[in-house]
């Protein structure tokens, strides 16, 4: 038969003491001194598509816009036809989600979601500087 080990029925200090820890130190946990890298956190994506030959380009851009990332595309070397409907369908994309839809310049377009800020600054007045 196996032999019971008795134990001391706590007292009331044993208990209180034992809300702030405990006494033995195999109940405490083991830490190992290993740090891990930080990783890198970014608040949205910003993806630019400088070639959008076809309208399944115009499709990943959409993917894009509807997973919230901010698009800039250039649609320079784009077919006229295609450039058009390109830009008819991701306004309406755009109109969808709430974004903010700028011309950057000719034909280059950027495309925030709805949670971006976006300032519009006026252009800067260019001042006649004299040389020394």
């Amino acid at each position: 038969m196996e032999e019971m080990e008795l134990q001391d029925r706590p007292g009331w200090m044993s208990k209180f003491t034992g809300l702030f820890g405990t006494k033995d130190e195999e109940a405490m946990p083991q830490y190992q001194d290993t740090v891990a890298e930080p990783r890198r956190t970014y608040a949205y994506t910003v993806t630019v598509r400088k070639d959008i030959m076809t309208f399944e380009d115009a499709r990943a851009v959409a993917n894009g816009i509807k997973r919230g990332e901010q698009q800039i595309i250039n649609l320079n070397d784009t077919d006229a036809g295609i450039r058009q409907k390109v830009v008819d369908f991701l306004c309406g994309v755009n109109y969808a989600e709430d974004g903010t839809w700028e011309e950057i310049g000719t034909n280059i377009y950027m495309i925030a979601p709805m949670n971006a800020f976006i300032e519009v600054a006026p252009a800067t007045p260019h001042s006649n500087s004299v040389r020394n």
